[in-house]
């Protein structure tokens, strides 16, 4: 009889969902596996084949909301943890992505992530709950946590009990391009609408379509979803941030910048015109090696150590 893991997805936005769903496409043939997560996720990605979803009725973490009510909901994190209790109490593992709190039910629980969620609403609140109630089951537990090893944020970068790994996406044959327009991407739940207003004032060339992969560079709030996404497929990154948004996207934001694979924005200034000038193609992608096929390596290591 096959091994049970309960995959438990963040409820903030596409990626983490998308992330788990890879690295769940790898294992469902060796284990049973349920993925909970939100209905918008599940309907964006569909279901993994040969696993068991399950919709979350309570959303956990809504970065986009907490800044668009400036409040920490934190009665709606807990419920959101109690909502499949029972159900994750079934499981011989349980694997969450970047939901410290999924610890109180199952302090055996292995985290998925590059950032803690607790620095994001610290730096923006102060002292609040849902950074108290994590900062005590992170103490308490010390739960092994999978990384991306370029992208790690805040504290976790101190972290010690971590296993780090490249970046999830597959290593594609590289393909040298001219750069002729920008990829414009609206964030992808309620965020600020100052990066939408940005985007109105780029006289630049510019599409919305997100099937072209070839002359192009993206222009973003750079999740590492994105971030990802760009590097499998050789696209140069221009990174938006607010600096009214989380710590992490300002982080990651100088982190594609750190990896030269593009450059930052701060979309309060004006667009760096003498930068982008320099993204004449995706020749940067050249002189960097980074290592990928993540998702798969993770998919290996938890195959050996479950």
């Amino acid at each position: 009889m096959k091994k049970s893991i309960g995959f438990f997805a963040c409820s903030n936005g596409y990626g983490h969902y998308k992330r788990i769903s890879d690295i769940a496409n790898y294992l469902a043939k060796d284990f049973d596996i349920t993925i909970y997560a939100g209905k918008f996720q599940i309907d964006k990605f569909g279901s993994v084949p040969d696993t068991i979803s399950k919709v979350q009725q309570i959303k956990n973490i809504r970065w986009d909301e907490t800044l668009n009510n400036s409040e920490i909901n934190f009665s709606r994190y807990v419920h959101s943890i109690n909502e499949f209790k029972n159900d994750l109490l079934k499981h011989d593992y349980v694997i969450s992505d970047n939901v410290v709190g999924v610890l109180k039910h199952r302090p055996d629980a292995i985290l998925i992530g590059s950032f803690f969620w607790k620095d994001v609403f610290n730096n923006r609140f102060g002292n609040n709950k849902i950074s108290n109630f994590d900062n005590e089951l992170i103490d308490k537990h010390s739960p092994l946590i999978l990384t991306n090893k370029y992208a790690e944020t805040g504290l976790l970068k101190e972290y010690k009990n971590k296993e780090q790994f490249g970046f999830g996406c597959k290593e594609l044959r590289y393909k040298q391009f001219k750069v002729d327009e920008i990829l414009t991407l609206k964030p992808s739940l309620n965020y600020l609408n100052s990066y939408i207003e940005f985007f109105k004032k780029i006289n630049t060339k510019k599409t919305e379509d997100f099937s072209k992969l070839n002359n192009i560079a993206l222009m973003c709030r750079p999740g590492l979803g994105i971030i990802t996404h760009c590097v499998e497929n050789h696209i140069p990154l221009i990174a938006l941030y607010d600096e009214n948004d989380s710590t992490e996207i300002i982080e990651l934001a100088h982190v594609v910048e750190n990896l030269k694979i593009g450059f930052k924005q701060n979309i309060k200034k004006e667009f760096n015109n003498i930068k982008f000038s320099l993204l004449k193609d995706n020749s940067i992608y050249m002189y960097n090696k980074f290592e990928k096929e993540g998702y798969k390596q993770i998919a290996s290591f938890l195959k050996k150590k479950l």
